[in-house]
């Protein structure tokens, strides 16, 4: 044991350029994806928001009111994010599967 984890402080771990390039490769494509993910999550949820208001409108809030076009609108974006995002990760895992045969 040093000394610096005899006092309590924490060891430091190795640096980036300790790292096998592989290894910090797959880290960042990771970190990526993880990211991507989020997003993704956040998307689907924000598909909710047209159906959301749709039923408050039925509900009568007057303020939820408009035209069905709208919704259709809002609920088109965001499901082409959705997609997109989704297309987005089958590319970049694929891509990084052929780059990294062994990683998967």
């Amino acid at each position: 044991m040093t000394r610096r984890a005899k006092r309590g402080r924490a060891v430091p771990g190795p640096s980036k350029r300790a790292q096998p390039r592989r290894e910090r490769e797959f880290a960042e494509w990771q970190s990526r994806e993880t990211r991507l993910k989020r997003y993704r999550t956040v998307a689907g949820f924000l598909g909710l928001v047209p159906l959301a208001g749709s039923f408050a409108c039925d509900a009568g809030v007057p303020v939820f009111c408009v035209p069905w076009s709208w919704y259709m609108a809002v609920w088109a974006a965001v499901f082409g994010a959705f997609i997109g995002l989704s297309i987005r990760l089958v590319r970049e895992r694929r891509q990084f599967e052929a780059q990294h045969p062994r990683a998967s």
